[in-house]
Parts: structure tokens; sequence; C-alpha cells
């Protein structure tokens, strides 16, 4: 089993976002400006989509999704077995349209049948589900390739508001938003439509890579035909920066420590305040407390009215 570690640098990876939002609002549309998309449409509107990607449009069931054709086999050559990819292994990103109809309908018909005695258990029926999901999920990331599942909007009213959702059943849906690296609610404001990534009391989000709102351009420009595809390298680029913050973070965390552990003299303490201050803000207060901890012992103590170390003064009789 291959180990990243703690200061490997983490290379870029398949990504999975989440889209959700009102009808009209130009789901299919957008994921199909990712790259070199294969539509799986289990919700029959690959139609209405301005541009036509290859689409699975047959699946009724899940044995049609997942199935050799689309996810691939294992063969025999030369007397060993080896993984033939089926239509996924020409594809950069998979779209699902809608993740409601692959979950609460195929996947869960498909569990029941393969055990009756989930159809009165929901819970075991609902951990077996998200077993299967997850690895049809890994197959389809194991080929690099893009995941994209396209949700309509839930409205609940909540106190005084009204929250918008990935439309799925309950447990389908923390699936989901569990897995997924981005989650967008797509909308219009001032007669334009944008993805907004960041949760709010409103709406559900998720913004691992902490991405600003995002203006879809119009139908047919040049910036709308690859505009799906931009927004997945940036997710990757930011998660690729993330990981380096915190290889360099970590890197400089230890290095403060074995100057700690070096610091004889209340120059070498007050020298380590600013080491601290130069930390990453959720390293700076624990390695703070760490330095008064390990300097008293070494007799040098902390004043907190000065804010800098002094050397200990031993108790007169």
């Amino acid at each position: 089993m291959p180990v990243i570690r703690k200061n490997d640098v983490v290379k870029e990876r398949p990504v999975i976002i989440v889209l959700y939002g009102t009808p009209g609002t130009g789901k299919t549309s957008l994921a199909t400006t990712a790259e070199a998309p294969l539509l799986i449409d289990t919700d029959r509107g690959f139609d209405r989509a301005v541009q036509r990607p290859d689409i699975v449009v047959t699946a009724s069931c899940w044995e049609d999704i997942y199935n050799t054709e689309i996810v691939g086999s294992y063969i025999v050559e030369n007397g060993r077995q080896v993984w033939k990819p089926g239509l996924i292994g020409e594809c950069k990103t998979i779209v699902v349209d809608t993740a409601k109809a692959m979950l609460d309908d195929y996947l869960n018909a498909f569990a029941i049948r393969q055990d009756p005695k989930l159809a009165t258990n929901s819970l075991k029926r609902y951990g077996v589900m998200g077993e299967m999901f997850k690895q049809f999920v890994g197959i389809l990331r194991s080929n690099n390739s893009d995941i994209i599942f396209i949700c309509h909007d839930k409205e609940t009213q909540e106190g005084d508001f009204i929250k918008h959702s990935p439309d799925c059943t309950g447990q389908s849906k923390d699936l989901l938003i569990r897995i997924a690296d981005q989650v967008g609610y797509i909308c219009k404001k001032n007669g334009n439509r944008v993805i907004e990534f960041e949760p709010q009391d409103n709406r559900v989000g998720k913004n691992v890579a902490d991405l600003q709102d995002t203006w879809i351009p119009a139908y047919g420009t040049k910036e709308f035909s690859t505009c799906m595809a931009d927004i997945i390298k940036k997710v990757k680029t930011a998660i690729v920066n993330k990981s380096d913050a915190q290889v360099k973070a970590q890197q400089a965390v230890e290095e403060a420590r074995q100057k700690l552990a070096d610091a004889k003299t209340v120059e070498d303490a007050n020298a380590l305040i600013e080491v601290a201050h130069g930390l990453n803000k959720i390293h700076q207060k624990a390695f703070m407390n760490q330095m008064i901890k390990e300097l008293s012992e070494k007799g040098i103590d902390f004043d907190k009215d000065k804010k800098k170390f002094v050397k200990h003064e031993k108790a007169t009789d």
C-alpha cells in the first residue's frame, strides 16, 4: 500500500464536484464544458443541454451503468489478469445527471434485488449502497477521471429563510457531500448565472479550493466552451498548493522545535518569540505554550506583562 509521507508534495488527483440548482440554470450544459466528458443520463435530460457530449442514454437501472462496456472488467492476458477499462477509459470527465436517480432509484433498487431483506432495513441498505457507490467512484478515479454529479435544488424552510441543498435523500446526500471536493449552487444574480461554493446559512456548499463566486459566461462564447474544465483546473491547482503550504508549515514547525531544543539563554528564548510569530496561525499558540513549558525547565520564565522571557528568579528566605 502506497504511503504519503508528511513532507511529500501531493500530486494532482481527480476531483469530485457536485453542482445543483433550479431547473433552467444550465447545470448539464455547464458540466459538458469539462474536458472530454461522458454523460451518464439517468434523468433523460441530455437533449436540454446546449452542447452534446458522449452520452450513456440507455441507463435505466444500476446494471446499465455498472457494466463491463462502461466501467470495464478484468481480462486474462499472457496468463495474468489485467484491467481493461470500458467507455470511461476514453473520457477525462464523468458527468452523472442526476445523482438522485443514480443513488435513490437505481442503486437503492439494485441493493434490494441483491438482498430482499434490505427492503425493510434502511440503515443496513444505505450502508450497502454506500460501499457499492464508493467502489464505483473508486474505479472512476483510478482511471484518472474527474466526476461531476448534477442534482436538482431542494428547498426546505428553516426558520425565517429557505435553505437550498442537493436533492437526494438524507443519507445519499450526506455521502455525496462527504466525498465531494466542491459543492456548488448555481443561481441567477442580476440576470447572470453564478456558482457559489462557499457554504452559507441559506445553502449547502463545500469549498475545499477556496474558490470565489464564479460567474458563468454566456452560451456560445469561447470562455463558456471550457468553463467547467477551467474550474476543475483551478480546484486541482488549489488542492496541490494547499498541500505544498501544509508541507512548508510542517517543516517550519519542526525547525522551530529544533531551535527550542537548542535554546540555552534568555536571548535564545526571546529570539524564538519571533520564530513563533512566523508560524502558521494554527501552530502559533501551541508552540508558544510548548516554549513556555520547556524553557521553564531550563530556568527561563515568560513574563506576561513584559511579553518576553526572563531569567528565573530563585525564591529567597
